[in-house]
């Protein structure tokens, strides 16, 4: 990297402020500068490190002293994220954030096994001054010795905790809790913490229908200062008991195929309420799945696989006909948040029969009601991408083109020696050696 000598001399540490590494093979060249200068670990405030593979230089246990070398270096450390399964270091790991970085630590991302939950309550507990926690749980790596044996696999590998049990964590400081994966331990023993300030709260238990955590108990005892609520489960859950216990909220994000107790008791004599009364301030509503709501079901599916997708088909419709003012005075925005709905939906140009109707009912809800109707960009649902050949045709069908010519300026006598003293400067900085990097000292002396 070419920059300025001035700006190098002076500035160069804050090149260190983000250490982002997409490419393990880096990390061994980052212990090497901060063990030789270690004053630029001062300066660093975000470790992330994008993905794992395991080169054939080094095995698991080098990256993990690696990565507790770097930490080491990095007392004033705010954010630290690693996206790939740090189960087997995540012990080693933890305790040198909790030597290193606990007054200064505040968000993590970890993805580790529910093995490790007793080791992640006894870090929540040494990090009073988290604001973000973002914990993925992974599969259990428990085998199962039989075919009978592997539907109890998850159960067979519920975590020991020993005295982290009995932990009841204050984290005063957390604002924003994300949970993913196989997270029903956790969210029980969360049951009874404390979180004084909790404004987001995110739960993605992906594509498991088993052992749901008590996501209603949950909330009754943390959701009441709640502004962000994000619940994607297949399994249902009692929507109507959830947002009575959050009555702050204003952005709620859940799972229209659920299958709630007015579906079955609504009809059209009849109609039943999605919420016992109106929610006041939710302005923001996300829907996440709603694959089979506008396209077609995958693979050769015979009369039940049609069965099934016409009673969810049923099941969407009734959900969205509810996401009104009647119910949310103050709603603005529903977005549907599935992103390989949207691919689809690009993929095929557009809802096609059914699917095509279904979206110019709620289209036109949602234009009744003065709310907008988004994909997960951001965009109007419907609007799908263009490609350049239909950019082309788009623009061809407007009319004739008028060519612009850009008028070329040229060199004007005012600029002439400024661009000759500035290849100059250019020429004399390729032909000297690079700047060394300073000392603490001579960075002060420069200041």
């Amino acid at each position: 990297m070419f920059t300025c000598k001035q700006w190098y001399r002076v500035a160069y540490h804050l090149l260190f402020r983000c250490l982002f590494l997409s490419d393990i093979t880096r990390l061994p060249q980052l212990c090497l500068v901060l063990d030789q200068y270690a004053w630029l670990g001062w300066y660093v405030k975000r470790l992330h490190l994008v993905r794992y593979y395991s080169p054939r230089r080094f095995t698991i246990a080098h990256v993990e002293n690696m990565l507790v070398t770097v930490i080491h270096h990095c007392p004033n450390l705010e954010l630290f994220t690693v996206e790939w399964p740090i189960t087997p270091s995540f012990p080693a790991i933890a305790d040198s954030l909790v030597s290193y970085t606990a007054k200064s630590l505040r968000s993590v991302h970890w993805k580790i096994g529910p093995d490790c939950l007793a080791g992640l309550i006894w870090a929540l507990d040494a990090l009073p001054s988290l604001v973000s926690v973002s914990i993925d749980f992974e599969n259990p790596s428990t085998p199962a010795t039989s075919a009978e044996d592997a539907l109890d696999t998850v159960v067979d590998a519920s975590p020991l905790l020993g005295t982290a049990s009995h932990i009841l964590l204050s984290l005063d400081s957390l604002q924003q809790l994300t949970v993913g994966g196989l997270s029903q331990e956790f969210i029980e023993q969360a049951i009874g913490w404390s979180f004084p300030v909790l404004q987001s709260f995110t739960l993605d238990f992906a594509a498991h229908r088993d052992n749901l955590p008590d996501v209603a108990e949950f909330l009754k005892n943390h959701g009441a200062q709640l502004t962000f609520l994000d619940l994607n489960t297949i399994p249902a859950l009692d929507l109507p008991a959830i947002l009575a216990a959050c009555p702050m909220l204003t952005s709620f994000s859940f799972n229209p195929d659920w299958r709630l107790p007015f579906h079955a008791e609504s009809s059209e004599e009849a109609p039943t309420a999605l919420l016992r009364e109106p929610h006041a301030r939710i302005t923001h509503l996300g829907l996440h799945q709603l694959l089979n709501a506008f396209l077609p079901p995958g693979g050769a599916g015979g009369g039940g696989v049609q069965i099934a997708t016409m009673l969810l088909q049923h099941t969407n419709d009734l959900t969205f006909s509810q996401l009104t003012r009647r119910l949310f005075p103050a709603l603005k925005v529903v977005r549907v948040l599935n992103r390989t709905l949207l691919a689809g939906l690009e993929r095929q140009n557009g809802p096609e029969d059914e699917g095509y109707a279904r979206w110019e009912r709620w289209e036109g809800q949602c234009k009744t009601e003065d709310v907008r109707l988004e994909d997960c960009t951001g965009a109007l649902l419907g609007d799908l991408p263009l490609d350049s050949d239909d950019e082309w045709e788009a623009d061809s069908e407007e009319g004739e083109y008028e060519e612009v010519v850009e008028k070329d300026p040229g060199l004007r006598p005012s600029n002439v020696k400024e661009l000759r003293d500035l290849l100059d400067e250019i020429r004399r900085m390729s032909v000297a050696e690079p700047t060394p990097f300073l000392t603490e000292e001579g960075f002060a002396a420069i200041l």
